[in-house]
């Protein structure tokens, strides 16, 4: 069964990330560099859902608690 970090973009909020810097902590946590955040502000995005392992670093620093784990 594979698992993958899944972003809700609704809870997804850069701008209140980091005191306001924009740098998303989930995005800089992921030790694979799947999660990725193109500029500051911008939300980020999982290059690869094959190629995620579902470690659930992300979803430990994301503080909006806007990313899961999935599995299917």
């Amino acid at each position: 069964m594979n698992k993958w970090a899944n972003i809700d973009f609704e809870r997804c909020d850069p701008r209140s990330c980091n005191g306001g810097t924009g740098a998303c902590p989930a995005a800089r946590s992921c030790t694979r560099k799947l999660l990725q955040q193109e500029d500051p502000f911008d939300s980020p995005m999982l290059l690869s859902i094959k190629m995620c392992v579902g470690c659930g670093t992300c979803v430990a620093a994301c503080p909006r608690g806007a990313i899961e784990i999935k599995s299917g």
